[in-house]
């Protein structure tokens, strides 16, 4: 299973390096990033069945902050519940930068999802994962590519207005969806920058995959 980074933002390479065995990390500024066949093929199988998505609101959130995105979601797919707040995990945590490994938390997550069942994370502290030579990145989202977990974070968008379209991002990638070249469309790369102001829907082609899905677009 493959993994899709975005929103990445560079803060230095530090003298160490982390070990991710079984999977591969794409980097934002990927455009044509490798998916796994196997894994494509048993998504297309369940594609008709019902999907739950359950957001996690995890570490620092408020209330305003979680009935949002549980509202935002509602518009999108049928079956969302919001599960209770927990404290993020202290595996996950990165004492060095004070901040947690978005990759340990999607894994993290990713083990306790049943079978049709999606947990998207959601957190205002800091995440990061692997990019590159570098072993540590700040990121605003992450992502299994398809899969059963994403984590976004509001920590770094210049507008926190715009924190859904990350949520959404991350979610159609576990949908299955790659990156668009449609600088309008949530599932556009960000390149290693902020372009959630420019996004304004998903494009045409992005809506029918994701309507074959079972999305109300």
């Amino acid at each position: 299973m493959h993994i899709q980074i975005d929103y990445f933002f560079r803060f230095g390479i530090m003298n160490y390096r982390f070990l991710i065995p079984f999977i591969f990390l794409f980097i934002a500024a990927c455009t044509n990033p490798i998916v796994n066949k196997k894994n494509l093929a048993a998504l297309k199988k369940k594609e008709q069945q019902e999907v739950t998505v359950k957001i996690l609101p995890l570490g620092k959130t408020n209330e305003k902050f979680t009935k949002e995105v549980f509202e935002d979601l509602k518009k999108f797919v049928d079956n969302v519940v919001l599960l209770p707040h927990e404290e993020m995990p202290r595996s996950a945590y990165y004492s060095p930068r004070k901040r947690y490994r978005a990759d340990t938390l999607i894994h993290w997550m990713s083990n306790r999802a049943k079978e049709n069942e999606v947990f998207v994370g959601i957190t205002m502290q800091d995440i990061s994962t692997t990019k590159g030579n570098n072993p540590d990145y700040g990121v605003m989202g992450l992502g299994f590519q398809p899969g059963q977990a994403c984590v976004a974070s509001s920590f770094r968008l210049r507008d926190k207005k715009n924190f859904f379209k990350v949520v959404i991002h991350e979610l159609g990638h576990t949908a299955g969806l790659p990156h668009c070249p449609d600088k309008t469309c949530y599932m556009q790369d960000a390149e290693g920058g902020d372009p959630t102001g420019q996004e304004i829907d998903f494009c045409e082609k992005c809506k029918g995959y994701l309507r074959e899905r079972g999305w109300k677009l």
